[in-house]
This record gives C-alpha cells, sequence and structure tokens, in this order.
C-alpha cells in the first residue's frame, strides 16, 4: 500500500525533526523536553500504523507528510522569532494528534469499535428521553427539553469526530445517569408500597396491575439506561484519541 510508505516517511521526517529542537534556542529547557517528548511519540504511533494499515488513505497519508514537513522546516530559531513561539507549540500539538488519531482512518477494526460506542450513547440518550416522557416529573421532563440541544450537538459532532462532541457528552451524561438511578428508586419503591401503587392509580386513572406494569417499564429502561451510558462514557474515554 502506498500508504504505509508515506506514514513511514512521515515517522522518518518527525524523528529527524528532534536534533533540530535541541540546537534551538527560542524555547526553554522544559519546552524543549516537553516537543521532544511529543515528537518521539508522533513518530512512533506513525511508524507503529504504517505496520498496520488496513484501508489505503493515500491523501491523508499526505497531508500528515506534508504537515511534518512543515513542522520540519519551522524547527529553526529565527523561523519560531517569525511565525512566533504559540503557533509552533500548537503544530506540534496537532501532529501529535493526528498521531493518536490516525488509526481510526487506516484501520477498520478501530472505527467500528468507536461506531459501536457511538450507537451505546445514541440509544442511552433516547432511552433518557423516553424515560423523560414516561417518568411523572415535570422536573424532569423540563431538565430534557433543556438538554436536548446540547445532547443532538453532541450526536452529530461525535459522528464527525470533532473533539466538541466529546466534550458535549461528558457533560450532559450525568444528568441522565442521574435521572435513571432516579427511575429505578422511584419504582422500587413503589412496588413495595401497596398505598403508592393506589395513589398512583387513581392520579393516572388506571389499574393497579398496569401500574405495576408502569413501575416495572420504568425500571428496566433506566437500569438499561445507565448501562449503556455507562459503558458509552468508558468507550468514549477509551477512543479520545479519535477525536480532533
Amino acid at each position: 500500500m502506498r500508504s504505509r510508505a508515506i506514514l513511514e516517511d512521515t515517522a522518518e521526517v518527525i524523528e529527524t525533526t528532534v536534533p533540530r529542537v535541541q540546537r534551538m534556542k527560542t524555547l526553554t529547557g522544559r519546552e524543549r523536553e516537553r516537543v521532544i517528548e511529543k515528537l518521539e511519540e508522533a513518530s512512533r504511533n506513525f511508524r507503529e500504523l504504517a505496520a498496520s494499515v488496513q484501508n489505503d488513505n493515500e491523501e491523508l497519508a499526505e497531508f500528515f507528510f506534508k504537515k511534518a514537513k512543515e513542522l520540519k522546516n519551522m524547527s529553526v530559531d529565527r523561523e519560531i522569532e517569525r511565525e512566533g513561539k504559540g503557533k509552533y507549540l500548537k503544530l506540534v500539538d496537532r501532529i501529535l494528534i493526528y498521531s493518536r488519531s490516525a488509526r481510526y482512518d487506516f484501520q477498520p477494526e478501530a472505527m467500528k469499535e468507536l461506531k459501536g460506542v457511538y450507537r451505546r450513547y445514541l440509544f442511552g440518550m433516547t432511552l433518557f428521553f423516553v424515560l423523560s416522557g414516561l417518568y411523572l416529573n415535570r422536573f424532569i421532563a423540563i431538565t430534557a427539553l433543556i438538554l436536548a440541544i446540547p445532547i443532538i450537538l453532541s450526536m452529530l459532532a461525535l459522528q464527525r469526530r470533532g473533539h466538541l462532541g466529546l466534550l458535549l457528552a461528558y457533560s450532559a451524561i450525568p444528568i441522565p445517569l442521574i435521572t435513571g438511578a432516579m427511575a429505578i428508586q422511584y419504582s422500587l419503591a413503589a412496588l413495595r408500597d401497596p398505598a403508592k401503587i393506589q395513589e398512583i392509580a387513581s392520579a393516572i386513572h388506571k389499574s393497579t396491575t398496569f401500574v405495576h406494569g408502569y413501575l416495572l417499564v420504568l425500571a428496566i429502561l433506566g437500569a438499561t439506561e445507565i448501562y449503556l451510558l455507562v459503558s458509552a462514557m468508558i468507550g468514549l474515554y477509551k477512543h479520545r484519541h479519535a477525536f480532533l
């Protein structure tokens, strides 16, 4: 595959950038150490990826190679003085991010795992909205409406592997988890209390048999929602480097 050779070249360009960084006077000692650490990791990531490429994505590999060349050309004092230290350090960070996320573009199994995490997040949040409609609590319903926009935005951004989607997902997950736990606690407590079941039946004008079924469904939905969202949260952290 052509991509394999380009990724190897990219790793080599980054490796040959390290001696330049070691000679630079513009960066402080600590900054040089951090840059070298990041470049060594990026080079190692690209070399490991080159050995396990499955999807031939020559255009993307060429993009990485050009960015590596750009970084190497900029890794001299006069260029940093002209372009600015901040711009240079950001480019180093981008190269590292590219090296970490690239496997999702060249390895189908990695992308398959990521899509599985996305589906768990999607189904978990869908259950949150269903639960909010079934759970007879006005506060929960209003909260679900407020969260609707950030949750939808997170779903769209996650699908595009945007880092904003990851941040939105982590900020949105806690309230659905609390809602699921509340639904389970409420259902189990009510199922143990015949008076509460009768009270609910009177309030919604249904039979006690219907209320029993309703409470069981509520508990099952809450437990399933918690499982899906906790699993998604763990998966998103595991695959956090996929997001740019």
